[in-house]
C-alpha cells in the first residue's frame, strides 16, 4: 500500500509497515530535536514529496521495527540529495518512493548476492564465512584464521557468566585472545561442526568466569565484548547518560578562511543532476559493513571512492563482494614512510575520509581527525573527516572495540530478542542492522556536511557509533506491537533462538525461510534485484544483487562508477579518468 494514512493500527489487522515508517520518518527525524537541528530548512518543510509504499505486513522477524527504520533513513537520505539538486542546479523539488520491503533488504544485502547465477550460482554461506568458490575472484584475508574451525567461530557469541549475567563476546577478526582470556584452547583438540556439540565448552568456560570480571579482562587486553544489559539499564548507565544528547550523529565545524564556499567540480563525463555526487573523492579506511556502507551509499550517488587497505590486515572477504561496489582498493602500509606518503596525497585531493578502525589506532601515523584536518588546512577547499565507532564518542566505554553483535548486546536490542521469544535472555537480532542503518546516517551526515561546505566553507568532523543509531531505534523507532511480531514470528514457524545460537545460525536459516515461505512473494521480487558488471574481477559474469533503495523515477541513476573487487587491486592514486574499471601502477 501507499502511505496516505496519519496513524498506524496496533494489531496485525489494522498494522501497516509503509505508514508506520512514514511516522518515523516525520516523528522520529524531521520532528527530533536531536536530528532536526542539523537539518536543511527543505528537508524540515518536506519540500521533497516521499511517498512510502509497500507490504502492510513486515517480513523479517525481529520485535524490533527494523524496516521501519532504513526506510525512514533511506528517505532521509533521498531527501538531503534532493536538496543538493534544488540548491546547485536550481531544480524543483522532486518525488521519490521507497518501497519497505525493497528496503528490506538493504540491512542484510550481503546475504542476498550471486555471482554468474545461470552458472557457477556462487552465493554466500554467512555473515563471516566466504563460499570458498568466492576465492576465485577475491583473495582470502583470513589472516588468523578466523573461520578455520567451528571452535574459532564461536568466539563469537553470548554466554551465561558465573553470576547470572550474559556476555557477548566477539572475536573480531582474531579469535585466539577471545579463547583464551577464558581458558579455551586456541584450537580445539577434536573439531565438530556438529554446533550444539561445539558450543559446550564455550558454556562451560564462561560459566565459570563473573561477568565483571570478564569485562575487565577483556577490556585490559583490549578485546571487543560486553555485559549484555536491558534496554533499561543501558539508558540509565553512566556511559549510556554520557551520549544521550547525540541522535544519529554529531557534526562540528572547523572554520578556516582559506576554505571558502565551494561545490565540487563535477566531471564532463557525468551527469551532476543524475550522479549528484559525481566528482566527490572519498578516501575509505574502513572494514567489514558500517563504515563500507557509508563510503558505498557514496559511490551509488556518483562519488569516486578509494578504499585503502594493508597487505598485512585480515578482512572479511564474503563481505567485499557486496560492500566494494563502486570502489577502487589499494595497499597502503603505514609502518612505511612510503605508504603514509601515498596516503597523505590521497587525503589532499579528496573531499571526504572516512575511518572506522579502533578508536586512536590510526592517530600514531598522523591519520587521526586532527592530523587530517591540519593536513588540509592550508588549500582552498575544506574536508569532512569521519569517524565510526561502537560505543559512542562520550562516556567511560567510548575506546572500547565493538562490533554490530556487541552494539545490540549492550544497548538492549539483544535482551529484547529474546524476550519476544519467550526467554529472559538476550539473542543477537539476526542481520547486522545496526552496521546497515549506521551506515546510512553516516551518508546522511556526510550530504549534511557537503551541503555546509558549499554554503559556509570550511571543514567539517561527524562522529557516527553504532550505538547512536541504536538509541534512536530504541527511543525513535521502537518494536511492534506483539499481535504484529506474532503474526511475522508464526510465519516463519515461530523460531526460538537460544543466546549461545549466534547470527552465523540464525541469519542463514531465515534467509532460507524468507525465500521458501510466504514472505517472498512481498520482500524477494525479481524488481528489487539487479543485474552488474565488474569486467575486471568477474569478466563477462553477472553479479546479481539487491539495488538501490530509492526510486527516483529517473532522475537521479543509482550505480556504480566501478565494480567490486578485492583487496590491493588498483594503484594508490586517483586517476584523472573517474570512470577508469581500474588504476594500474
Amino acid at each position: 500500500m501507499t502511505a496516505t494514512e496519519t496513524i498506524v493500527g496496533d494489531d496485525a489487522n489494522t498494522y501497516s509497515v509503509p505508514v508506520a515508517a512514514n511516522q518515523v520518518y516525520d516523528k522520529g527525524i524531521i520532528s527530533n530535536p536531536l536530528i532536526a537541528k542539523d537539518l536543511p530548512a527543505e528537508v524540515l518543510k518536506k519540500s521533497t514529496n516521499i511517498v512510502f509504499t509497500g507490504s502492510d505486513s513486515p517480513s523479517l522477524p525481529v520485535n524490533w521495527r527494523l524496516a521501519e527504520a532504513i526506510s525512514s533513513l533511506k528517505a532521509l537520505e533521498a531527501a538531503l540529495v534532493d536538496v543538493i539538486l534544488q540548491r546547485r542546479y536550481g531544480l524543483e523539488p522532486h518525488r521519490v518512493t521507497i518501497n519497505t520491503d525493497h528496503a528490506s533488504l538493504f540491512i542484510f544485502s550481503t546475504l542476498l548476492w550471486t555471482i554468474d547465477p545461470s552458472g557457477e550460482n556462487i552465493s554466500p554461506n554467512n555473515l563471516r564465512q566466504a563460499n570458498a568458490n568466492l576465492f576465485k575472484y577475491f583473495p582470502s584475508c583470513d589472516k588468523h584464521r578466523m573461520n578455520a574451525s567451528t571452535h574459532r567461530n564461536l568466539a563469537t557469541n553470548i554466554y551465561k557468566c558465573a553470576d547470572g549475567r550474559f556476555f557477548q563476546a566477539h572475536g573480531s577478526l582474531n579469535p585466539t585472545p577471545v579463547l583464551l582470556n577464558v581458558g579455551l584452547k586456541a584450537e580445539a583438540d577434536e573439531d565438530t561442526n556438529v554446533y550444539e556439540d561445539a558450543v559446550k565448552p564455550f558454556n562451560e568456560a564462561f560459566g565459570k568466569i563473573d561477568s565483571q570480571t570478564l569485562q575487565q579482562i577483556t577490556d585490559e587486553t583490549r578485546q571487543a565484548g560486553t555485559i549484555c544489559y536491558t534496554v533499561d539499564e543501558f539508558l540509565n548507565s553512566k556511559h549510556g547518560k554520557a551520549n544521550a544528547h547525540v541522535g544519529l550523529w554529531e557534526i562540528r565545524e572547523t572554520a578556516n578562511k582559506l576554505q571558502e564556499p565551494c561545490w565540487w567540480e563535477t566531471p564532463e563525463s557525468q551527469s551532476g543532476v543524475s550522479r549528484p555526487l559525481a566528482g566527490i573523492k572519498v578516501v575509505d579506511l574502513t572494514r567489514i559493513i558500517a563504515g563500507p556502507s557509508i563510503t558505498r551509499s557514496l559511490a551509488e550517488l556518483g562519488a569516486s571512492v578509494m578504499r585503502c587497505t594493508a597487505p598485512h590486515l585480515p578482512d572479511v572477504v564474503s563481505l567485499q563482494a557486496d560492500l566494494s561496489w563502486g570502489k577502487w582498493n589499494c595497499s597502503i602500509d603505514l609502518r612505511e614512510e612510503s605508504g603514509r606518503q601515498k596516503l597523505k596525497q590521497l587525503i589532499q585531493e579528496a573531499d571526504v575520509v572516512v575511518q572506522g578502525y579502533r578508536p586512536g589506532a590510526l592517530d600514531k601515523y598522523g591519520f587521526g581527525e586532527e592530523g587530517i584536518i591540519k593536513m588540509c588546512e592550508n588549500r582552498a577547499k575544506g574536508i569532512i573527516h569521519v569517524r565510526e565507532n561502537s560505543y559512542g564518542w562520550h562516556g567511560s566505554w567510548k575506546d572500547r572495540s565493538g562490533w554490530q553483535q556487541v552494539a545490540d548486546a549492550n544497548t538492549g536490542l539483544s535482551y529484547s530478542f529474546g524476550q519476544a521469544m519467550g526467554n529472559d535472555e538476550p539473542v543477537t537480532p539476526i542481520f547486522p542492522h545496526s552496521d546497515y542503518c549506521s551506515g546510512v546516517a553516516g551518508s546522511c551526515a556526510v550530504l549534511i556536511a557537503l551541503l555546509r561546505r558549499a554554503e559556509r566553507g570550511g571543514s567539517y568532523c561527524i562522529d557516527l557509533s553504532l550505538n547512536y543509531y541504536s538509541t534512536w531505534l530504541i527511543r525513535s523507532v521502537g518494536t511492534y506491537p506483539t499481535q504484529v511480531f506474532d503474526k511475522v514470528w508464526a510465519e516463519h514457524g515461530r523460531p526460538v533462538y537460544r543466546y549461545w545460537h549466534n547470527n552465523g545460525i540464525s541469519a542463514p536459516e531465515t534467509v532460507k525461510r524468507l525465500k521458501t515461505g510466504p514472505a517472498s512473494k512481498r520482500i524477494l521480487r525479481p524488481e528489487f534485484f539487479e543485474d552488474r558488471r565488474s569486467p575486471s574481477v568477474l569478466g563477462d559474469k553477472v553479479f546479481r544483487a539487491v539495488k538501490g533503495v530509492a526510486d527516483w523515477g529517473g532522475v537521479v541513476d543509482l550505480r556504480y562508477n566501478v565494480g567490486t573487487r578485492g583487496n590491493g587491486t588498483d594503484a594508490a592514486r586517483w586517476p584523472e579518468d573517474l570512470m577508469q574499471e581500474v588504476v594500474a601502477e
